[in-house]
């Protein structure tokens, strides 16, 4: 197939007017020109075509809670994403009993066999600080354990690719050896790491930073904490819940300014009522409600956000005014990146066939899956 009259925003450079071929699911050529073929093919009515988005710290949506969810509502709510371009992300889980993590861990096993975009889990927590607890629940923090980490590989069928945890805590450094050895992700976030506690664990294998600013040791002029961490060490990157609310717009200009746009991310940490007219849900046995335009404890912390990932892309771009490339980066490419997946995040070659068609204004318009059209608007 062909998708022909599209803007294509690559690494390098955007073509103004160029065309795909698609085959089997893979981008089989990328052309920088006007199509000249005599054959049909699909047109783009001019729109830019960014790789699909990947989330990698979502909760929910269309009224499913991924701590709750059976098979089909977790399909389900994987297929409400599409339309706002999320071709990949993780289930995010919350802290919680061992029991609690073993089911989620086996309904994403069985759930990823039919919802092509769940590419796995991310655990946030519980080994998590009491400090910075946030919307967790605090009955189920609990230092690092490997053992139950092995098992929650185990019952996900080796699907654990990201976890969120305070590097300040016993056995932490031991964990984060672990989790580089299987190939998973650990970021620090809901923690009080101090700035030299955060530069000791990258050197055992830490990459990332979990909704940047939120719920994490911050920067301070005496005791620099995560934060300053997130924009000193270029070998982390840092994910952003873009909507204004958990981050104002100018912490957003001011961090993108200084983290540069090769290792900031987009993140929506959106809870079951996106994409849902619910107004009140429950979060792991914690009550919150719907305010204006996010999601709070009833007892009054900001609890998540009710973000899409196109929304934080015009939100970024609003911010800072970065370029089509950049916000490519935080809303594709860096994710991939960090995931250390080779076989999308990128409109070239050889990848797979997860493109996003927006407007001039960053309105989705169309999402292929694989090639498959999976969202039309």
């Amino acid at each position: 197939m062909y998708i022909k009259n599209i803007k294509i925003v690559t690494l390098n450079k955007v073509i103004d007017n160029g065309y795909l071929e698609i085959d089997n699911g893979i981008i089989k050529k990328v052309v920088d020109h006007p199509f000249d073929l005599n054959v049909d093919a699909i047109d783009g009515n001019g729109n830019i075509a960014f790789p699909g988005f990947i989330d990698c710290h979502i909760h929910g949506s269309d009224a499913v809670d991924f701590m709750y969810a059976n098979k089909s509502d977790m399909v389900r709510a994987a297929n409400s994403l599409y339309q706002e371009g999320v071709t990949s992300f993780l289930v995010t889980t919350l802290t919680s009993d061992k029991d609690s993590l073993v089911k989620v861990s086996e309904t994403v096993k069985d759930a990823k066999k039919e919802a092509k975009n769940i590419l796995g889990i991310h655990l946030e927590g519980p080994y998590i600080s009491l400090k910075h607890i946030g919307a967790q629940n605090p009955d189920f923090v609990r230092n690092p354990d490997i053992e139950e980490l092995k098992l929650l590989i185990e019952k996900s069928g080796n699907n654990i690719k990201y976890i969120t945890m305070a590097p300040e805590l016993d056995n932490s450094l031991d964990f984060i050896d672990f989790c580089k050895e299987k190939g998973i992700v650990t970021s620090a976030g809901h923690s009080d790491a101090s700035f030299e506690c955060v530069e000791e664990a990258i050197k055992h294998g830490l990459t990332n930073t979990t909704h940047t600013h939120n719920a994490m040791s911050g920067h301070h002029h005496r005791k620099p904490g995560i934060v300053t961490a997130a924009m000193y060490f270029d070998e982390l990157y840092t994910e952003m819940i873009c909507d204004f609310i958990h981050v104002c717009k100018n912490v957003v200009k001011t961090f993108y300014k200084i983290v540069g746009p090769d290792r900031f991310m987009i993140v929506t940490d959106a809870l079951s009522a996106k994409h849902s007219s619910l107004d009140h849900i429950k979060l792991f046995g914690l009550d919150c409600e719907r305010k204006n335009g996010a999601l709070y404890l009833t007892s009054g912390p900001l609890a998540g956000s009710l973000l899409s990932m196109d929304q934080g892309m015009r939100n970024l771009k609003e911010a800072t005014n970065c370029s089509l490339i950049d916000l490519m980066k935080a809303s594709s490419y860096n994710q991939s990146k960090s995931l250390h997946l080779k076989d999308r995040g990128l409109i070239e070659e050889g990848r797979i066939a997860d493109i996003v068609l927006m407007d001039k204004d960053l309105k989705v318009k169309e999402v292929y899956k694989l090639g498959e059209r999976v969202y039309h608007d």
